[in-house]
């Protein structure tokens, strides 16, 4: 009798580690998807953002593509005159007819739903079905 209550006590505890290794990765699982899903977000809204950018020889844009980052939803325009051109600046529309000022939450005010759904597609999809589309 006491081998069975032994066996019992030592077959709960293999089944408790089997649900902790399961628990385990189900959560890298969906660390990993918020992670893809925070970089594709921030992707998707640079490219929305830098339409409303102002363009003179294209620096302010390339410079957001170089010191974004997007693993932490970072988005940065890293020019001397970037912060001047986003706040007080009127741009020129002569190349891009589109610049504004305040062109990030222009883009927000524009874009946020599609950034939304794109955010909650690509984290189900690769959380839910793996790395396929959603269904």
């Amino acid at each position: 009798m006491w081998r069975q209550k032994k066996f019992i006590i030592t077959g709960l505890r293999l089944y408790k580690m089997n649900v902790q290794n399961e628990m385990l990765k189900i959560g890298l699982r969906l660390a990993a998807s918020a992670a893809e899903a925070q970089v594709t977000l921030s992707m998707v809204a640079l490219e929305d953002c830098n339409k409303f950018c102002k363009v003179d020889t294209g620096e302010l844009r390339d410079s957001s593509i170089r010191a974004s980052n997007f693993l932490r939803g970072r988005l940065v325009w890293a020019t001397k005159y970037a912060r001047h051109a986003y706040y007080l600046n009127e741009p020129e529309r002569s190349k891009n007819p589109l610049a504004s000022r305040l062109w990030a939450h222009k883009a927000a005010a524009l874009y946020k739903e599609k950034w939304f759904r794109t955010a909650r597609d690509r984290f189900l999809g690769r959380a839910v079905f793996g790395y396929g589309r959603v269904i």
